[in-house]
């Protein structure tokens, strides 16, 4: 739990450095799950282990800052999709950055491959 402590706490610092304020870490969860087409929300929140109540505030949070948008889906007209817009996949460049940073640092106290094997056994205990 310490290790997710100490992810949340670099998001927390590192976001509003890379300019956007307005994204919590919950939020990265899911600009990072929207894929390039669109993500239904039922599959976001499938994804994420959340109810579809909770994925459908921080979608509601996400739209009102303009980093996704709602549009209909290409398989089924009575569903809509979560779609990042420009500034939402600019965010989850920024995103994915902050991540590679944060694997580097812990990399450089641990070594590479402590951290694969880290990496490897957390994957394994959550599968």
């Amino acid at each position: 739990m310490r290790l997710n402590a100490a992810l949340t706490e670099a998001l927390h610092e590192r976001l509003p450095e890379a300019g956007f304020p307005d994204i919590r870490p919950p939020h990265c969860q899911v600009l990072r799950g929207i894929e390039l087409g669109g993500s239904r929300l039922t599959d976001l929140a499938t994804t994420a282990r959340m109810t579809k109540q909770s994925m459908g505030a921080l979608v509601d949070h996400l739209e009102a800052a303009g980093y996704v948008e709602r549009v209909q889906d290409r398989e089924d007209a009575r569903v809509k999709a979560i779609r990042l817009t420009t500034r939402g996949r600019h965010a989850a460049q920024a995103i994915a950055g902050i991540g590679a940073q944060i694997e580097a640092e812990w990399a450089e106290k641990i070594g590479r491959t402590r951290l694969e094997r880290l990496r490897d056994a957390l994957s394994a205990i959550t599968a």
